[in-house]
């Protein structure tokens, strides 16, 4: 399991599979240069074993439930659409996945005797929406008026947010996810999967269908799920 940020430092393209390990480029953080070497060691030292590596975009969220148990991602999504000001270009693409893709995709790929390809992006790739279309959505499921972008906040935002990410406590933490999800917010670049829609036979949902279900669960719950007990046996307690 590795990542589409293995890619490294890219702006305003469309990352195919092949093209995504650029040694000559910047990794994009320590995380994402573990998983490019891991990726690389694979290839060099087991290079007649059968393998293949899937490359996850932002998974955010399963388009069948409003549900979920995994927040850190979300605390980040949900405190930017809050903001009634956002330091994007409205028509930059984000590549956003939902959960439920990508596990189908590694469960029925995992499970074939010859895949056609050793490494796939699971990702929304050129069907990725722009922050307009997303924001566009929420928007209308809160009954609200939707943000207004300015993007020559851009910089001075994420400076605020490097300087935050170095405090402790609950805002330092909350900077720390923000600084992780910046660049996928700001680089305008998507991950061609043309491989796994091919092969599933099926595309990745889009976000804004989504999107305001999975935004009023995480409010409602203060990013939290709220587990039932397990069920007594009848006539005693559960084994």
């Amino acid at each position: 399991m590795s990542t589409v940020a293995v890619a490294g430092k890219r702006q305003n393209e469309v990352v195919t599979e092949d093209k995504s390990i650029d040694w000559e480029r910047s990794d994009y953080d320590p995380y994402a240069r573990t998983k490019k070497f891991c990726e690389h060691m694979m290839r060099v030292l087991l290079p007649e074993t059968p393998k293949t590596i899937f490359r996850p975009s932002i998974v955010l969220g399963d388009s069948r439930y409003a549900e979920t148990t995994q927040f850190d991602m979300v605390k980040a999504f949900v405190f930017l659409a809050g903001l009634p000001v956002l330091p994007f270009r409205p028509a930059d693409e984000i590549d956003i996945v939902n959960v439920d893709f990508v596990a189908e995709a590694i469960a029925t790929l995992h499970q074939k005797e010859r895949p056609e390809h050793d490494t796939y992006h699971l990702s929304s790739g050129v069907g990725s929406q722009t922050f307009r279309d997303i924001t566009k959505a929420l928007a209308l499921g809160q009954n609200k008026r939707a943000p207004v972008f300015v993007p020559v906040a851009e910089r001075p935002f994420a400076g605020s947010v490097n300087f935050l990410a170095n405090r402790k406590g609950a805002i330092g933490k909350g900077a720390s996810l923000m600084k992780v999800f910046m660049p996928y917010l700001t680089w305008n670049t998507v991950f061609d999967n043309t491989r796994v829609t091919k092969e599933l036979g099926k595309k990745p949902v889009p976000f804004s269908e989504y999107c305001y279900p999975l935004l009023k669960f995480s409010r409602e719950n203060n990013f939290a799920y709220r587990y039932r007990p397990w069920p007594a046996a009848v006539g005693g307690t559960a084994a």
